[in-house]
């Protein structure tokens, strides 16, 4: 849900096509491969690591390869809400935040699908000729996370642009808006799907 402060309000441009949205989130993703995701323990505190992305589905699912044996699964178990976030300000390329909900997908093949050589770094082998990191290993699973909510600040003005805006708003009064953010909804994503207007990217 969108803020009613002054930022969120001057920056929101809903007259922006749904398909131009996700054709520039996409694009926002595929630079930077990785996201932090957050899950929330079993006592409420929240805790987020650094995940790459395996897979986004054309209809939005998000997937990652996971260890089962990690806490992460404990906390998926315990409540299903969970955030995806990437923040490229460093070269100014904005944000995203991603609200979902994430279960262990079971889909025959999938980890099979989506295992890459360097997956098994992550996983080691235990010499025991079962836990080897390949993707037979029990460990080995797909977390797959469902769209609740993206927020997306799309910038594509240069740090010298953006500069002169913070400053020419600081002067005015007037709010800040270097970039737009966009709002979608898994229901804005359901009805394209339905609609046959997602493509395969």
């Amino acid at each position: 849900m969108s803020g009613n402060d002054q930022y969120s309000q001057a920056a929101a441009k809903p007259q922006v096509p749904l398909n131009t949205k996700l054709a520039d989130l996409r694009g926002f993703l595929n630079k930077h491969k990785t996201v932090l995701l957050t899950t929330r323990a079993p006592d409420g505190s929240l805790h987020a690591r650094v995940m790459a992305i395996a897979e986004i589905t054309p209809e939005w699912k998000f997937r990652f390869i996971y260890d089962n044996e990690s806490y992460k699964e404990t906390e998926v178990d315990h409540d299903f809400h969970v955030n995806i976030a990437a923040d490229g300000s460093h070269n100014n390329s904005g944000w995203v935040s991603i609200a979902g909900r994430a279960k262990r997908s079971n889909e025959e093949g999938l980890v099979a699908k989506l295992w890459n050589p360097t997956t098994k770094a992550w996983f080691g082998d235990k010499g025991d000729g079962v836990h080897t990191g390949e993707p037979s290993d029990p460990r080995v699973a797909v977390l797959e996370v469902q769209v609740d909510e993206i927020r997306h600040f799309h910038q594509e003005r240069t740090l010298v642009g953006t500069a002169v805006d913070v400053v020419a708003s600081a002067i005015s009064g007037s709010t800040a808006t270097p970039g737009d953010i966009r709002t979608i909804t898994r229901e804005d994503i359901s009805a394209a799907w339905k609609a046959g207007e997602l493509k395969e990217p």
